[in-house]
């Protein structure tokens, strides 16, 4: 008989064990089929089976049989995925739109290469096959199914289950173009006035800063710096990693004034707290435009174009609202330019000041 001492001289590899005091104050032992969510308890040092013994080995191999149907295919990375760290501290949206992409009936990344073996993807031929699978699928979908699996694909290499990631560096295929997209004065206005205060203010502080989603669900009172001639917005920004200053405009600053003086994020939902994800906030624009029957193309992104204007309005050069929107100074003023073209509501004074700083380039 082969007690505990001896664990060593068996060969349980993936076998997870672990110790529990016991409300007596014992401790008891549990084996678990593997390390991870969803693992089943196949013995625990209370039972009279011994380890090792030939009901033990049946225990074991009656617990790992689902496991077992995937090992050596894709399909167990996965698996193993998704009861990682990795994936179950991602925002719930997250998570939701990675499991779109896994399990979509027909465009699915389980239904494409869950039964493949992982060698295939140590084979440089696998970053072929996938640019035709993305492609076969099309626009942005393809682009956000082909951008997971390589999520997936990096995360299996750091883990070791696969030896090399040949999906790295492969691009979007999918370009929007939505140069000539703005919310005119018109349209934020109906926004403004017919949604709710705390979905109206996502779209005016977009408006007014050009701030990207993932920005604005963080900013914070903390982030707002006097200057000498007024406030500017100070801020690391998640998608370019950089610090961007913005000037406060007057219309931002009425709307900061407006909150309550305990209200620290810029941001909240009807609760009053933060937001647990950024998509949330283009989700209520979208809900709500549709509500007030604004044109559907219209999305909380399009604001940039708009902010653009704002902030040359409040005194930003150029090279300022270039550096910040992360375009050149041709595509600043070329999108200003088209905005004030596209809305003749907007005061002369734009079109004069826009016309000054493409002197100044």
């Amino acid at each position: 008989m082969i007690g505990l001492t001896d664990m060593t001289k068996l060969d349980l590899k993936g076998v997870h064990r672990l110790k529990c005091r016991l409300a007596d104050g014992s401790i008891r032992e549990y084996h678990r089929g593997w390390r991870g969510k969803g693992a089943p308890t196949f013995w625990h040092s209370g039972m009279s089976m011994a380890v090792g013994s030939a009901d033990y080995i049946a225990a074991l191999a009656e617990a790992t049989s689902s496991r077992t149907m995937t090992k050596g295919i894709f399909r167990g990375i996965l698996l193993d995925y998704l009861d990682s760290q990795d994936f179950t501290r991602l925002a719930p949206r997250s998570q939701s739109d990675i499991k779109t992409s896994l399990y979509h009936p027909k465009t699915g990344i389980d239904k494409e290469y869950g039964g493949a073996p992982i060698a295939a993807f140590n084979s440089p031929r696998i970053r072929g096959d996938v640019l035709r699978w993305r492609d076969s699928i099309g626009g942005k979908t393809g682009d956000v199914r082909r951008g997971h699996l390589q999520q997936i694909e990096a995360w299996a290499l750091d883990r070791g289950v696969v030896d090399f990631n040949h999906l790295k560096g492969i691009g979007s295929a999918y370009i929007s173009n939505r140069a000539e997209i703005f919310w005119t004065p018109d349209e934020i206005a109906v926004f403004e006035t017919g949604a709710p205060p705390h979905i109206a203010r996502i779209l005016t502080v977009a408006v007014e800063t050009g701030l990207r989603p993932g920005d604005l669900a963080q900013l914070h009172r903390s982030h707002l710096h006097r200057t000498p001639h007024g406030q500017r917005i100070v801020i690391w920004t998640q998608k370019k990693k950089r610090l961007a200053s913005i000037p406060v405009t007057p219309r931002m600053k009425d709307l900061i004034a407006s909150l309550p003086l305990d209200q620290d994020r810029i941001i909240t939902n009807k609760a009053g707290e933060a937001y647990v994800h950024e998509n949330y906030l283009g989700d209520a624009v979208s809900t709500w435009r549709d509500k007030l029957n604004l044109r559907p193309e219209l999305r909380l992104y399009d604001a940039r174009g708009t902010a653009a204007t704002r902030l040359l309005e409040a005194g930003a050069d150029l090279k300022e609202i270039a550096v910040h929107m992360g375009w050149s100074i041709k595509h600043a003023a070329d999108v200003i330019e088209r905005y004030v073209a596209l809305s003749p509501q907007m005061a002369d004074g734009i079109a004069v000041k826009l016309a000054k700083a493409r002197t100044q380039l």
